[in-house]
């Protein structure tokens, strides 16, 4: 009787060993697949393509991104370069960082009253939303804390001390190029 009592001892711990392991392998399964989830996620979103959502360039100028303002109907790309040529065709970076970036990203945008350039932005007022898209189709909306007008040669609107905040300014003129048009939004958080 000690001997079956033996042997049916060591046969349960062996099933409870069987089972543990059977545990531990559906643990290791489970976090194999949770591990190539995780994996293929972060390789769809590092393979999310440039310039699936406008195109890199119009009319000969790159473009990094695209600025929409619906309360003005304005939906537009934005240039990468400033030059008097490329103010004719678009709204342009002037200075700052990147689009979405920490720091005062800064636009350039002619007065023309359609629905391309910055003819409209002396209406934005606080509290107005501008979404800014970068090439890969991440958006960011901003909201309007400021809007006013300044003499020409005055650049404080650009300065980069945001406190580490992203924040954008549109710069246009008024009607004869006597003063300028400034636009100041910061990143809303959802």
């Amino acid at each position: 009787m000690k001997n079956g009592s033996f042997n049916q001892i060591r046969e349960n711990i062996n099933q409870i060993e069987e089972v543990e392991d059977s545990k531990k392998n559906n643990i290791e399964s489970t976090n194999q697949i949770i591990e190539e989830n995780t994996i293929e996620e972060v390789k769809e979103e590092i393979t999310k393509k440039e310039y699936e959502t406008m195109p890199p360039t119009v009319k000969g100028y790159k473009v990094i991104g695209r600025i929409e303002i619906p309360k003005l109907k304005l939906n537009s790309y934005i240039l990468e370069e400033t030059t008097k040529k490329s103010l004719k065709v678009s709204v342009t970076k002037l200075y700052g960082p990147g689009i979405n970036q920490t720091g005062n990203f800064c636009m350039a945008g002619h007065n023309y009253r359609n629905n391309k350039m910055f003819g409209g932005i002396k209406k934005l007022e606080k509290g107005d939303k501008i979404i800014l898209t970068d090439t890969y189709g991440d958006s960011l909306t901003y909201e309007v804390y400021e809007n006013y007008q300044t003499d020409p040669k005055d650049v404080s609107s650009l300065n980069q001390d945001t406190g580490g905040e992203r924040e954008i300014t549109m710069i246009t003129c008024t009607a004869g190029a006597i003063k300028r048009v400034i636009v100041k939004a910061i990143e809303i958080y959802d």
